[in-house]
Formats: structure tokens, sequence, C-alpha cells
């Protein structure tokens, strides 16, 4: 039987006596979007930051595909497929969106790199086809030789997902992924996300936009003060009383 791709059991964190979670109990399956929803203060970014490695449980266990990674550093983490988006943004800002991509592509493939590596080793003919699919799959052709610093936030968003795909992540944690996007934009990164992860990389959803979070997530996981209020599908979450009581205001259209 398949271990879950992501599965975090009894996760406990205080802050100076303030318990910021409690007991969390999460489980992630393969090729599954799993959202994780709940108002300011529920202990989201602090669930998060455990999972990333940058903060460590008081108690609990958090394992990837089966393996304890509680004693893992973020990068190490990131090396056994973990990855948040805001570590995959362009690795460098001011070479060309295409110059990127490439950087990307050979690094998914090489133990070592650096920048010259793409002058040296005829990247360029040995990545087009795949360069130019990725650039066509979201929407970027014509930004191919704009530098990422002065691409616009919808481009860059675009860019980052991009690269997450690239790098074949086993977990991609999407922390607010359509944050400061415009309506078009973000319309255009949830079908991006539907087509290129769903059923393929397991993901973790941090999203406060409710019509994305329903219209991907296969199952969702409410928290509110620090502790799991609910964990089932998008309908259950959606007519529960108790959700709709703690986070989902009546104005709100589902």
């Amino acid at each position: 039987m398949a271990h879950p791709a992501l599965d975090l059991s009894g996760i406990t964190v205080t802050f100076g006596g303030i318990h910021a979670l409690t007991d969390v109990n999460l489980t992630l399956k393969p090729g599954q979007i799993h959202a994780l929803i709940g108002p300011n203060g529920a202990g989201k970014t602090t669930l998060v930051s455990v999972l990333s490695g940058e903060l460590k449980p008081d108690h609990g266990t958090v394992r990837l595909s089966g393996e304890n990674i509680n004693s893992l550093k973020p990068y190490q983490r990131a090396r056994r497929g973990l990855l948040r988006t805001y570590q995959l943004t362009a690795l460098f800002q001011h070479i060309p969106l295409k110059q990127n991509i490439l950087l990307s592509l050979e690094a998914r493939d090489r133990a070592r790199l650096s920048i010259g590596d793409l002058f040296r080793f005829g990247v360029s003919k040995r990545y087009a086809s795949e360069v130019a699919e990725i650039l066509e799959n979201f929407k970027l052709t014509d930004k191919a030789d704009v530098v990422p610093s002065s691409l616009s936030h919808g481009d860059r968003r675009r860019l980052e997902l991009a690269m997450a795909i690239i790098a074949n992540p086993s977990v991609l944690l999407l922390d607010e992924p359509l944050a400061g996007l415009s309506t078009a934009d973000a319309v255009a990164l949830v079908e991006m996300i539907q087509h290129q992860l769903r059923g393929k990389t397991p993901v973790l959803l941090v999203e406060h936009d409710m019509d994305a979070v329903f219209s991907l997530a296969d199952e969702i996981t409410v928290m509110v003060n620090g502790n799991v209020l609910l964990t089932g599908s998008p309908e259950e979450v959606r007519n529960s009383e108790e959700v709709q009581a703690a986070y989902l205001s009546d104005e709100d259209d589902f």
C-alpha cells in the first residue's frame, strides 16, 4: 500500500505559552489537491512553516512519502521534493525568462551547475523544444526575452508555477498563489493548476479565494485558532454549519 504523499500527525507549536497549533493532523494523498483554509490567525502560515522545515514543532511528526522528515532542514526537504512556491521564483532576476527556464531544466538533470553552464554545454539546443512547450503552456512565449524583474505580477506567478513543475516535486506547497492577481490572471492560473498539476503532483494549497479553493480542491482542511475544525470534501465543507459559523460568511456565494 502506497504511503501518503504527506502526512502530519499531532503537530503542536507553542510560542511563549500560546498554542499556535494544537494536535493538527493532515494527510495529502498522491495526486491530490488538498486545500488548507481558515481565517487570519488560524495557524495556516505556522503549519506551512513546519512543513517546509523553517519551524520545528514542539510535538508531532511530518512524514514525506512515509519518511519522518522532522530533523531535515528546508534545503534537505527541497532535495527530497518538498517544495514551496516562494523557493521557486526565477533563479536570476536579470537574465531573460527563457534563460531562467533553461537553467531550471539543466538543474533538474544535473547535480551541480552555474549560469556559465548555459553556454558551455549546448543547453539551448538540447532543451529547445521543451522550453518552447513550457513557454506556450504558460502563456509566456511573448515574454521569452523579458527579464523576470520586468514581468507583471501575473506573469511571475505563471513562471513560478512553470519552474515548480520543471523541478518534478514530490509535494508542492502553493502558498496563496492568487494573492494580488487580477481576476483574469487568477482565472488563468487556476486553469493552469488544474491542467498541469491535478492527478500528477500532490499539492497543498493555502488560499483565501474560496471560488478557487472549491474549484481546485479534492479535499479541504479548515483551521480555526490553531485547531482543525473539519477535513472533508468540498461539499462537506460547503454544507458544514460549523464552518459557516466559524469562517464562511453568510454573504459568500458557494
